[in-house]
């Protein structure tokens, strides 16, 4: 995965790769997929 530091998408990403609890970790795919279509 490409590095995203600081800010929202950063918080997202490393939400994802340390969360446990699917609620979180939806939401924070939801914010990386959004970032995703917009900036790539």
């Amino acid at each position: 995965m490409a590095k995203h530091s600081g800010g929202k998408v950063g918080k997202a990403a490393k939400t994802l790769a340390t969360s446990k609890s699917k609620k979180e970790k939806s939401k924070a795919a939801k914010i990386l997929n959004k970032h995703k279509e917009k900036m790539h």
